[in-house]
């Protein structure tokens, strides 16, 4: 079964109008710190709309567009800092928010380099993930060519193990890391709940989180069938396609997906409090509930970590295995 990230999936360019008769969406319009962008100027598909009181905007498009283009309607007062490249993704469920996170223009030119310095690493993450997405997908066509081959030789297979290791290997082993990165940015945010800058920590993670799952969910199909291939091995490809469910189940879905589902709503209630006592309340609770999910959250991460090094070393033999 496939599963998608949820905040960023892939989508076409919309090339077709607005209708009058569609599907309604609702847009909410946040700042890094998830305080709403009230009563404000914004626009959607060319359309200049207005935020309401809780910063959000109800906007009606066709059924068939899978985004929308958004644009600041004043970049003096804000710029938009997600989604990537102005495109918001239109989700299954029209019940579902569509988040849109702004920022205010960087005066300050130490922190325009810092973040000059952020995109800078967050533009080499994602020439990692394409490569490993455009290698994978050739040496899918390779799996295709061989197996059509009736005489398959040694050298063959030695071949694929030699390509495919660096590639399973590394998507395996970026997942974790980035898997950290998002548990280490989530317990950082648990002691900073009113810092704007431990948000925007924590939604970079989650960008980059998405990327790589998004990457090794698309291509487990494509890994499991090479292990079965060019190691000859069944029992390896079970293994692996194991390690990848307890991925899924174990983390990704109780853990990744939770901060979305219960978390996030949460962080939001808590910046729209204005009773400085429920506020502080709030904010202790909240804090032991984060310092609690991301303690099991981490003890998940190292049965991960161990699994995927157990995996790495199996495939690091550079042999066919016999079933």
């Amino acid at each position: 079964m496939k599963y998608t990230a949820y905040f960023i999936t892939l989508g076409c360019l919309v090339t077709q109008p607005i209708l009058a008769q569609g599907i309604n969406y609702k847009f909410r319009v946040r700042y890094a710190d998830y305080t709403p962008y009230k009563s404000s100027g914004f626009i959607i598909s060319g359309q200049r709309l207005s935020t309401d009181p809780q910063g959000v905007i109800s906007f009606k498009c066709s059924e068939e567009l899978s985004y929308v283009n958004i644009e600041s309607s004043d970049l003096k007062q804000y710029e938009i800092m997600y989604p990537l490249e102005g495109k918001a993704i239109l989700p299954k469920d029209p019940g579902t928010f569509i988040d849109i996170y702004i920022k205010k223009p960087a005066g300050d030119p130490v922190k325009q380099i810092r973040a000059e310095i952020a995109s800078t690493q967050a533009s080499m993450q994602n020439k990692i993930i394409k490569k490993l997405e455009d290698e994978s997908r050739k040496g899918y066509d390779k799996i295709v060519e061989l197996l059509n081959n009736k005489d398959i030789d040694e050298s063959a297979l030695a071949e694929g193990r030699m390509e495919f290791f660096p590639l399973i290997s590394s998507a395996l082993n970026n997942y974790v890391n980035e898997s950290r990165n998002f548990n280490d940015a989530f317990l950082s945010l648990s002691g900073s709940l009113t810092n704007k800058g431990a948000y925007e920590q924590l939604n970079g993670s989650i960008y980059a989180y998405n990327e790589i799952f998004n990457l090794l969910n698309a291509n487990k199909d494509i890994y499991q069938q090479a292990i079965a291939t060019y190691w000859n091995s069944k029992e390896l490809s079970l293994k692996f396609s194991n390690l990848i469910d307890f991925a899924i189940e174990d983390l990704h879905r109780p853990f990744i997906l939770e901060v979305n589902y219960t978390f996030i709503n949460r962080f939001y209630d808590l910046n729209k409090e204005t009773n400085k006592n429920k506020k502080k309340a709030s904010l202790e609770y909240l804090k032991k509930e984060m310092e609690i999910f991301s303690s099991s959250m981490e003890r998940r991460l190292v049965s991960l970590g161990e699994r995927v090094t157990n995996m790495n070393s199996l495939l690091a033999n550079n042999k066919a295995i016999n079933n």
